[in-house]
C-alpha cells in the first residue's frame, strides 16, 4: 500500500470517528429530550390529579357555603320577624306611642 492511499484510509477514519461521535452526541440529547418529555408529562398528570381535586373540594366547600348563606337568610328573616313582633308588643304595651 502507498503512503497516500494510507493517508486516505486514516482521513476516511477520522471522519468516520467524527460521525459516531456526532452521532453520541445526538442520541444523548435525544434521550435526554425524552426523559425530559417523560417528566414533564409525570408532572402534568401528576397536577391534573391535584387540579381535580381541588376542584372538587371547592365545589363542596362552595355547596357548603351556598347552604349556610341560606341558612344565615332564614336565621335574619326569623330575627327581623321577632324584633318586629317585640316592636309590636312595645308600642301595644305604650297605647300605640312608640318606646
Amino acid at each position: 500500500m502507498s503512503d497516500t492511499a494510507i493517508e486516505d484510509i486514516y482521513r476516511r477514519l477520522n471522519a468516520l470517528t467524527e460521525d459516531v461521535t456526532s452521532l453520541k452526541i445526538q442520541a444523548g440529547t435525544i434521550g435526554s429530550t425524552q426523559v425530559a418529555v417523560a417528566q414533564n408529562l409525570n408532572l402534568l398528570i401528576a397536577l391534573a390529579g391535584e387540579l381535580r381535586e381541588f376542584k372538587a373540594t371547592t365545589n363542596n366547600d362552595l355547596t357548603l357555603l351556598k347552604t349556610d348563606v341560606g341558612q344565615l337568610k332564614t336565621d335574619v328573616s326569623e330575627l327581623k320577624t321577632n324584633v318586629n313582633e317585640i316592636l309590636r308588643i312595645l308600642r301595644d304595651r305604650n297605647g300605640g306611642s312608640g318606646l
